[in-house]
């Protein structure tokens, strides 16, 4: 459907702008127009709307005449726009030429849809039809106009205009950012009063941009590969002494009859350099917390090696426990119950107890148990000897014989790991007193 092909040309905004730039141009109109990107933006969708919103709602275009006696204002759009233009000096003959060239724009995207032939005809068809009745209805509109007023309307425009530039102007010259104009060479037309002052002993005008600010390449291609347009980039000037943030805006994209390049600097050689100090003490601070670490890395060796020995010393304590419960107290514990005699026992219970100090001191209970191994009646000597007791007054004590005490000695001495050394049997036993 025809249609179907004309609506999609909603979706070609930057395509016709672009077949519509090479259109103004081979016509001669590009040198002279003034208006923005957006502009044309707006003249594109104002002219074609109204053919949009028949075809959206499923309506007959209509052919020339009945084009003509509508009276819905459906042209009005574009008679405005060409009011406006009219007020700016526009004459008749360029701005009906201009929208010659967009409507040719139009039907060469019409063209490259690739549709078959008989449907690009019918929309170039209904195209014509619309792009006529509204050339006519322009003419007629433009006529209305006395010539006073027209002057009167073009004097305003114009007042408007100037102090519009005037504004603009000053803007440009007091910013504090650095401001060059290049052409589309690259090559300095323009610089405002910051950039002069910055490049106090330098003679901008025409010297290729890349050779000021030290971009490298030869060429604008060279400089926009890697410095693409509408991004900010950190470059340095002076031999790194200069930082500034670089952003290169086509003057194109604001106007389609505009050529060349604004570059916008803003000088940040503070902030870099805040920038720098405080990553140096971010590089300190990590090195400080990188030596704390192994630090405490080393300590949480040290600390698991302290609670490794620690933990192997309890647990030869515990052996060591264990060890003199089985072979000191438990064989103590025994003798205590199976004694009849009330000084045994007593004897007994009174080393029972001190071995549960020695235990309590973590002292060396070896000696203690070698004592387990006595007899009752050998124990009875041990005590009497200990007491300071000669042999024969242990002998009248217990009622034995000389021959059986010296019996009883020569086995404690035995049993006690004395035999063959020079070991007072008195003394050992008062120093376990």
């Amino acid at each position: 459907m025809p249609a179907t092909m004309l609506l999609a040309l909603e979706g070609m905004v930057e395509p016709f702008l672009v077949k519509w730039t090479e259109h103004m141009g081979r016509a001669g109109y590009l040198r002279f127009t003034t208006a923005k990107k957006q502009d044309c933006v707006d003249s594109f969708v104002s002219a074609l709307t109204p053919l949009w919103t028949e075809l959206r709602a499923g309506r007959p275009v209509g052919d020339f005449s009945a084009l003509l006696r509508r009276r819905d204002g459906w042209a009005d759009p574009v008679l405005t726009i060409s009011q406006s233009h009219r007020f700016r000096g526009v004459t008749a003959e360029m701005f009906i030429g201009c929208l010659k060239t967009l409507f040719h724009s139009v039907e060469d995207l019409l063209h490259e849809m690739n549709a078959p032939a008989e449907r690009t005809l019918a929309a170039l068809d209904i195209l014509h039809r619309y792009a006529d009745a509204m050339d006519t209805l322009l003419v007629g509109h433009w006529t209305k106009l006395s010539q006073e007023e027209a002057m009167a309307k073009l004097d305003a425009s114009n007042r408007q205009l100037t102090l519009q530039k005037n504004k603009f102007e000053n803007i440009f010259a007091t910013t504090s950012d650095l401001v060059l104009v290049a052409d589309v060479n690259g090559r300095i037309d323009e610089a405002n009063q910051a950039a002069r002052a910055f490049f106090d002993k330098v003679a901008l005008k025409s010297i290729p941009v890349w050779d000021l600010l030290g971009l490298g390449g030869a060429s604008m291609a060279a400089v926009l590969s890697v410095y693409p347009p509408d991004a900010t980039h950190e470059i340095s000037i002076r031999d790194g002494t200069v930082f500034l943030d670089l952003r290169i805006a086509p003057l194109s994209s604001v106007s389609l009859a505009s050529s060349g390049f604004l570059f916008l600097l803003t000088d940040i050689t503070s902030h870099v350099r805040n920038r720098v100090a405080l990553e140096e003490r971010v590089r300190e601070r990590t090195s400080e917390l990188e030596q704390k670490t192994v630090r405490l890395e080393e300590m949480n060796i040290t600390l698991r090696n302290v609670l490794s020995c620690i933990d192997s010393e309890r647990k030869e304590f515990q052996r060591s426990v264990a060890h003199a419960v089985q072979t000191t107290l438990l064989p103590t514990l025994r003798h205590v119950q199976s004694a009849t005699d009330a000084t045994v026992r007593q004897g007994y219970a009174g080393m029972l107890s001190d071995q549960l100090m020695q235990l309590y001191e973590d002292s060396d209970s070896g000696s203690d148990a070698r004592l387990m191994s006595l007899t009752p009646a050998e124990l009875k000597v041990c005590q009497l000897i200990q007491s300071g007791h000669r042999t024969k007054e242990i002998a009248d004590t217990l009622n034995l014989s000389i021959d059986t005490v010296q019996s009883h000695r020569k086995s404690i001495r035995r049993k006690l790991s004395l035999s063959g050394k020079e070991v007072n049997l008195f003394t050992f036993l008062k120093a376990r007193a």
